[in-house]
């Protein structure tokens, strides 16, 4: 991605970007530039179960969990068990067709306030599923972040879609094999999509690599720091505090467990310099208890409350893009200047969710808080 002058990038053209992945696709063109992480390949696999002919109902992708899935060609009616997943759906198609979903109104009110094709999905998964009311939907395809109901699917034959990923180049992955089932302009997006991500974090990398641990801060980053809930290592929240040129404060690993709590004689003896929180209450809360006083962070008034749209930035819903450019700047103001994260912000919805942003909704997102 082009910086400086240039600086709406791969978004500049953004009222344009889904119009002109329409006529490529009806002319047969491909999109992209090239793949900058040599991880990113995809492992997408499709093929027909009709090799005479080019129109078959069905095609087999292989999911995220190495399955081979026979799914139909032609998507009209699907369920989203994952929360992540779901903007990638409303990326990919506009939630046409989502019957069912993990992410309830209440839950999300920017999902549904950017795309009201939401409302037509009933909020199934949840503490009170049940499989008997989500099959009554009659969904073609499930897609899920395990198999757990993998075997209960096969028995209604309804496939089941693994999207499940951990990192970055397996986010891409997980696009691209969405893409392949929903057909139509959905993969061009998608290669649109992971070009531009692999763009920024190769900027971002190249711009941080060459810092000293004494030049990166540590950051602590958590669901809810007040609460102790952290993000220790082995995370996608660990390689974005890494790449934007940050040391995770949190030595410790929290691999599968967005819940995992510390202690406040543990979080002071970590000390971070900077501290995140997915929380908007807990920036008052931290600054004002005196428990947390002695630490750096609370000293110069760096807590900070993590952007959350759509989907929070900093996990895994594809607004990871904006955590990249965001995260970055806060940590190295002078070393990001050409980073207009507002504008970014902007392009990035109406180029890949089709919604144009008002500034006062971009304060909102910015500070984490609902829409209006």
């Amino acid at each position: 991605m082009t910086e400086g002058k240039t600086e709406h990038s791969s978004f500049e053209h953004a009222l344009s970007r889904r119009q002109f992945l329409g006529v490529a696709a009806a002319m047969g063109l491909t999109i992209g530039t090239g793949s900058i992480l040599s991880a990113c390949s995809s492992s997408v696999q499709t093929q027909s179960t009709d090799d005479n002919s080019s129109s078959s109902d069905t095609h087999t992708v292989t999911d995220m969990s190495g399955t081979e899935v026979t799914v139909p060609t032609n998507i009209t009616a699907y369920a989203d068990g994952w929360f992540a997943h779901n903007e990638i759906s409303i990326m990919l198609n506009g939630a046409k067709g989502m019957v069912a979903t993990h992410c309830a109104p209440n839950a999300y009110p920017w999902m549904y306030r950017v795309c009201p094709e939401m409302n037509n999905a009933v909020a199934t998964f949840g503490n009170n599923f049940n499989f008997e009311d989500l099959a009554s939907l009659n969904p073609q395809v499930v897609f899920d972040s395990n198999n757990s109901l993998r075997d209960q699917c096969d028995q209604v034959g309804i496939p089941l879609v693994n999207c499940t990923f951990a990192d970055y180049s397996h986010m891409e992955d997980s696009i691209r094999l969405t893409a392949s089932v929903f057909g139509g302009n959905a993969p061009d997006i998608a290669d649109s999509y992971c070009n531009d991500l692999e763009s920024v974090l190769s900027d971002v990398q190249s711009r941080t690599q060459g810092l000293s641990d004494s030049q990166r801060p540590r950051v602590m980053h958590g669901n809810s720091v007040y609460s102790l809930i952290l993000d220790g290592t082995e995370t996608i929240i660990d390689t974005w505090i890494q790449a934007c040129g940050g040391i995770n404060a949190v030595q410790a690993s929290t691999k599968g467990n967005a819940q995992q709590t510390f202690s406040m004689e543990q979080i002071t003896a970590w000390d971070p310099e900077i501290i995140i929180t997915g929380t908007p209450g807990d920036v008052d809360q931290i600054l004002q208890d005196p428990n947390w006083q002695s630490i750096t962070a609370v000293q110069n008034q760096q807590v900070y409350v993590n952007p959350k749209g759509v989907f929070g930035w900093d996990r895994y819903g594809v607004e990871s893009i904006l955590q990249l450019a965001w995260a970055s700047h806060l940590f190295h103001p002078d070393m990001f200047q050409d980073y207009d994260v507002r504008q970014r912000v902007k392009d990035f919805y109406t180029t890949y969710l089709n919604y144009d942003l008002s500034d006062h909704e971009v304060d909102l997102i910015m500070q984490a808080q609902n829409p209006d």
